[in-house]
């Protein structure tokens, strides 16, 4: 008993000692094939895998060799290995590769297609071959495997993805396409995997070589395939991706129409083509979905077809009040066939705002808003959004101290989230609009680490402002008749404000709001389509203020509205300026997009 404790120790002595002189062993070897000594290295790593039977040992054995051009040793020991492993195709394949590397392609050759030849009929065997021929940069014989390997195991939805990967390393489009193609008309269920495969490589694919192979592919697949789903379904994504959203409109209906799932497709296509700022195609989907009258997405449908509506006329540039008048009008027809507000709450919301703000109906926007907080069944969350609009909604009629309760109230019930940053910012406005920019300034500082990217970049924006603009003045006087032009805009009184604007300069020359007050004046025009106006609003900041920070800003909204009056010259100057001169400018990217898209209209 004592002799076999004893023994057990000094088992135990050594196996550790063994590790670490391996461990040490191992990283001499690496630190030799760094500095390509590989006769050294090759000594070390041999002694290694004869102790560890390690394949990576041994494959870095064997390169070690073919660097020092020692062909006959690499060859000698890889078929002794093969004696002793004979069912081990990667020693087979490690031979053939010798080969290749002493200059002798057709030997290499024969050994590789023999290896091949004698796999023994299983998956997993033609996968590692593969991938041993794949790492040997063999790809057309590691392809030749994959598909000996669908014929052996008669399936033939086997390895598509790993031929395609090939393919796709290869740049050869085509052949990828047409593998992607057959895997799903054997395994449809794989649709999402290649569309992600597809996504990837459509992203890098810089000089659009796959993307017209892929449509033409898919085009000819939908045509011989029509009761096959699977492929109008990739045409679908295809054009969704290529964001030809009116192209695939027909095929979403058809889609739905064959799957007979009442407009899911359209719904997801109408919110795809909204968010694109493509509102023609996303009211054609909603209203498709609409007249079908599915219980389970007519609600849906109707939402988000009064959201699209709204977006589309704050977009358009020429929306006038009539417009407004025609939106309001489908809100109320909605709310008044509603029976459940619980589902509708931000649409209500939305709809108030329309009221309040653009139609100036006030008092009715404010009865919906309350009637909605007395309902029981309405959820917390949803109470405070609704109680952030009424605050808005007072403000607007200059109640600024019931709108700072309201905010209170909200920031108190919702700490450390969205909705109770969001109260504590136009808590902050309110106190910049009335002048007291000290303690606007702390609340909008401890507003810049909010979660909210856009409170955070808001509560920047002002913060700046104010910093910028007060440093000099102790009275704060040019900095709180701003702020009271500020809070004109926001009641929409935009003639008062303009005015004010307008007498700024001689109020107060030479100013360092200056760019700001130009820049104002330039949003009340662009807002009533003054665009000869705006043009000229910005075109001061740029010429007598081009250090300032709103340059590079103002030269990028110049450009775009001179494009809309189709002076592409003066846009394309623009765009340009803003690359040279503003690099670091968060608008230089934009320009640089717009300008290549310039570029390429005026090429062709």
């Amino acid at each position: 008993m004592k002799k076999y404790i004893l023994y057990l120790l000094v088992i135990c002595l050594i196996i550790p000692s063994l590790s670490f002189a391996q461990e040490r062993n191992s990283q001499l070897a690496y630190r030799y094939f760094r500095d390509k000594e590989f006769e050294a290295a090759s000594s070390i790593f041999n002694e290694l895998y004869q102790t560890t039977q390690s394949r990576t040992y041994y494959t870095y054995y064997i390169t070690c060799l073919l660097k020092l051009e020692n062909y006959s040793e690499a060859e000698k020991s890889v078929k002794k290995e093969i004696r002793k492993h004979p069912d081990d195709r990667l020693f087979q394949i490690e031979l053939g590769y010798i080969y290749k590397e002493s200059g002798d392609a057709d030997k290499a050759n024969k050994q590789y297609n023999k290896t091949i030849y004698n796999i023994i009929p299983n998956k997993r065997e033609y996968i590692s071959v593969a991938n041993a021929l794949r790492a040997k940069r063999e790809f057309e014989l590691a392809i030749k495997t994959y598909k000996k390997g669908r014929l052996a195991l008669k399936e033939n939805h086997l390895f598509h993805f790993e031929i395609a990967n090939i393919y796709l390393y290869q740049r050869n489009f085509k052949l990828m396409v047409d593998e992607y193609m057959m895997a799903l008309s054997v395994s449809p269920e794989k649709l999402q995997q290649i569309q992600s495969q597809l996504q990837s490589t459509l992203s890098q694919d810089i000089n659009s070589d796959l993307d017209q192979i892929l449509k033409t592919n898919l085009i000819s697949q939908v045509q011989s395939n029509k009761n096959n789903l699977v492929y109008k379904e990739l045409l679908l994504w295809y054009y969704t991706q290529k964001k030809q959203f009116e192209l695939a409109f027909s095929l979403a209906q058809s889609i739905d129409l064959l799957k007979n799932n009442g407009g899911e497709k359209l719904i997801q296509l109408a919110k795809t083509s909204s968010n694109n700022k493509d509102y023609i195609t996303a009211q054609k989907c909603y209203e498709v979905v609409i007249q079908g009258n599915n219980l389970k997405l007519y609600g849906i449908a109707q939402i988000g077809n009064l959201e699209n509506k709204h977006l589309y006329l704050e977009a358009k540039p020429d929306t006038q009040l009539k417009d407004w008048e025609t939106l309001y009008q489908d809100y109320a027809t909605y709310f008044d066939n509603l029976k459940n507000i619980n589902q509708s709450i931000y649409t209500l919301i939305r709809f108030t705002h329309l009221s309040a703000f653009k139609l100036n109906k006030i008092d009715k926007a404010k009865a919906q808003l309350k009637t909605a907080l007395e309902n029981r069944n309405i959820r917390s969350g949803d109470k405070a959004n609704i109680k952030l609009e009424l605050a808005n909604i007072n403000l607007l009629e200059n109640k600024k101290w019931d709108a700072i309760l309201l905010y209170s109230q909200i920031e108190t019930g919702n700490k450390n989230n969205p909705i109770g940053y969001e109260a504590k910012l136009q808590k902050a406005k309110v106190s910049y609009y009335l002048g007291e920019f000290d303690w606007a300034k702390a609340q909008l500082d401890v507003l810049k680490g909010s979660t909210s990217k856009l409170i955070a970049n808001d509560a920047l924006d002002l913060s700046q402002l104010i910093a910028d603009n007060t440093t000099l003045d102790s009275t704060y006087s040019a900095m709180k008749y701003f702020a009271k032009a500020d809070f004109l805009i926001f009641q929409n009184k935009t003639d008062s404000a303009k005015i004010m604007l307008n007498d700024f300069f001689e109020a107060f020359p030479g100013h360092s709001l200056s760019d700001e007050v130009h820049y104002r004046l330039y949003e009340i025009d662009n807002s009533k389509h003054l665009y000869t106006e705006a043009i000229k609003e910005l075109g001061i900041i740029i010429k007598e203020h081009p250090y300032e920070n709103l340059a590079a800003k103002s030269l990028f909204k110049q450009a775009l509205l001179l494009e809309l009056q189709n002076r592409i010259k003066e846009s394309d100057a623009n765009y340009k300026k803003i690359i040279i001169d503003y690099p670091e400018s968060i608008y230089s990217v934009k320009a640089r997009e717009k300008y290549a898209r310039i570029r390429n209209k005026i090429t062709n």
